[in-house]
């Protein structure tokens, strides 16, 4: 795929400020604490926006050959941080990254595992995050889309200068006492205070030029009772398990591999994932109660959750993925009456018996890894059901007749052939 210079501009700036949320993240899980690993005082990492550039011009699409591709990730990936870090020297005289393995060049046993990280996010972010930013560039007019640019290149250029001079203007403290004392005397004027603070955020965000101070235990717990934490993470483990369960349950039936899941991208079923979800907010608080209560509002809950979810689907997107009109006691062949006893079951099975556990299991996870991994699958997850929904939409309209009409149409028919849809939905029928 061809992108111009002003598309390409816009991936770096996107991946940049990506990548600063993924080092921020980082540094904050390993210190406890929010630390701005951008070298700039804008959200942005360079090193990442043009690695992602430079593979999208190396490999513009993902199609087969996936083990070539990735070893190609990891060169590729591997030389754009090895490359940062020379910058780094060129600019600041010495290494940031001193003691960490960055690379696979770096000569530590270490390089090799962060690489392969560094490597398999960006192959999941070209797969599930990069046809997103492709489609919302498409969507700004050219003008808006020069005028962003070239503000950011603007801000980035006047944020390196400042940056740079401060840098090569001051010299390496020993302590933080000595940087204390310093600040202190130079906060008379507007400069001398600029100078200051970005001096005071970079050697917090970098150790090799002072230690960071830990920072105490507030004792606060992750994802504490029923909050909005832990209903994505009841979402995420049951749309995975739901996955799996339906799986097997068409191999153990039918005897074949069957593909359950709702998305492109990962073996989740949304049905299931929103399903508990419902389940856990409605019914935990009667978690004390006789067990009828809990049945019954199964019973009713999933039944009426079912149909709707059928409704939807084939409203919005004018498709089916199940038809009970076969089964005895069905209702418009969207439920039926023994599909409802078993949702009654499994929300019996689920407020007393499965949902206790994992709660006190989600509840172990770090508080700061908890968070950065909730928004991230989140984001992940938004991205995938995205896609799935425009391929879908494509996959209708082509059946129909209708050929792409944008650009955008026809990246998602290029990349999202009927093959794939049909391998991934085999169960998908256009109404």
């Amino acid at each position: 795929m061809e992108y111009s210079v002003y598309e390409l501009l816009f991936f770096l700036f996107c991946y940049s400020f990506l990548g600063w949320c993924m080092e921020t993240g980082y540094m904050a899980v390993r210190t406890g604490k929010f630390l701005n690993r951008g070298f700039f005082n804008l959200p942005l990492c360079l090193s990442y926006g043009f690695t992602m550039d430079l593979l999208l011009l190396v490999i513009p699409t993902l199609e087969g050959a996936y083990v070539i591709q990735f070893i190609a990730f990891m060169v590729i990936v591997s030389a754009g941080a090895q490359l940062a870090d020379e910058m780094s020297v060129r600019v600041t005289g010495k290494r940031l990254w001193e003691n960490e393995a960055h690379s696979i060049y770096s000569g530590q046993k270490l390089g090799i595992v962060y690489t392969l990280a560094l490597s398999t996010a960006a192959f999941l972010v070209l797969l599930l995050i990069h046809p997103v930013l492709y489609v919302a560039c498409q969507m700004l007019p050219n003008l808006i889309l020069r005028i962003l640019v070239l503000t950011l290149l603007v801000l980035l250029a006047v944020d390196g200068t400042v940056v740079t001079y401060t840098v090569r203007k001051r010299p390496l403290l020993p302590g933080m006492q000595a940087v204390s004392e310093e600040l202190k005397e130079q906060k008379r004027n507007f400069g001398s205070w600029l100078s200051g603070h970005i001096w005071q955020r970079l050697t917090k965000a970098y150790p090799n030029l002072r230690p960071a101070e830990p920072e105490e235990d507030s004792g606060y717990v992750f994802a504490g009772g029923l909050c909005l934490d832990k209903i994505i993470w009841v979402f995420f483990l049951s749309a995975l398990l739901g996955d799996l369960i339906e799986t097997v349950y068409v191999k153990l039936t039918a005897d074949i591999w069957m593909s359950r899941s709702s998305v492109l991208y990962g073996p989740f079923s949304i049905v299931w994932g929103v399903g508990a979800a419902l389940l856990t907010i409605l019914l935990q608080r009667f978690s004390r109660k006789e067990d009828r209560y809990i049945f019954l509002g199964g019973f009713f809950l999933g039944g009426t959750y079912e149909y709707l979810c059928s409704v939807f689907t084939e409203v919005f997107f004018g498709t089916t993925f199940w038809d009970y009109s076969d089964m005895p006691f069905n209702i418009g062949g969207r439920t039926n009456l023994l599909f409802c006893v078993f949702w009654g079951i499994l929300a019996l099975v689920w407020v007393k018996i499965c949902y206790p556990p994992i709660s006190r299991q989600i509840e172990r996870i770090p508080p700061v890894t908890g968070k950065i991994l909730t928004w991230v699958c989140v984001a992940l997850m938004a991205c995938d059901i995205l896609i799935s929904m425009m391929a879908m939409v494509r996959y209708v309209e082509r059946a129909a007749g209708i050929g792409a009409g944008s650009r955008i149409e026809a990246f998602v028919d290029r990349q999202y052939p009927d093959e794939m849809i049909e391998q991934v939905w085999p169960n998908l029928r256009i109404q």
